[in-house]
């Protein structure tokens, strides 16, 4: 009876499954430096956004992965909308595509609000923008804020926010099973899948 008392004690205290790490198989930490210099590569070569910083949360599933940034161009909100929507709609189907990253992921598929984009914007020679000009676009915990250094005080304050879900409906973003495509992107491939053509 003791035995049997222990092991329902045992059972019932023991988390939730962890997924087991093997030599053969990729660690959490490496598939999530994979997915991110995937990603970091791909948005420098076609967005000019260059790599700044790293980080996560992942001490037993991966719970947020973030992404910094340094963009050389100065840009009005709609311009930082479409370059957060971009960067962060390509991590998200990255990260989802990524069969080998599902056990570790805190929710399959991951959301908006498991990522992190912050670029921090600067003048072509690489100064400080003027103050009252957009200074950080960030997209965190699926919102999105829109920075501005105050001339008065030197400090950073938004001066507009939005959801993910609303910059996404701005840009024609849709979502199916974890990965985002634009609508007009949608539109082009059933055109393709009616006429035949890749």
């Amino acid at each position: 009876m003791r035995i049997f008392l222990f092991l329902v004690i045992f059972a019932v205290g023991c988390d939730s499954p962890r997924i087991e790490e093997s030599p053969t198989m990729p660690s959490k930490l490496s598939l999530a430096n994979e997915v991110r210099s995937t990603t970091l590569v791909q948005l420098k070569k076609e967005r000019k956004l260059y790599p700044f910083g790293v980080g996560a949360a992942m001490m037993d599933q991966i719970k947020i992965l973030d992404l910094g940034f340094r963009y050389y161009k100065e840009v009005n909100i709609d311009q930082a909308r479409e370059l957060l929507m971009f960067a962060g709609t390509l991590f998200l189907n990255t990260i989802n595509a990524k069969e080998e990253i599902r056990p570790f992921l805190q929710n399959d598929p991951f959301q908006p609000k498991n990522i992190g984009i912050r670029i921090f914007l600067q003048k072509p020679n690489g100064s400080e923008p003027e103050a009252e000009t957009l200074t950080v676009a960030a997209m965190v915990d699926g919102i999105l804020d829109y920075d501005v250094r105050l001339a008065e005080t030197g400090r950073l304050t938004t001066i507009y926010r939005e959801t993910f879900q609303e910059a996404a409906a701005k840009l024609g973003i849709v979502e199916e099973n974890g990965q985002y495509r634009r609508l007009s992107q949608l539109a082009r491939d059933w055109g393709h899948f009616q006429s035949g053509t890749p």
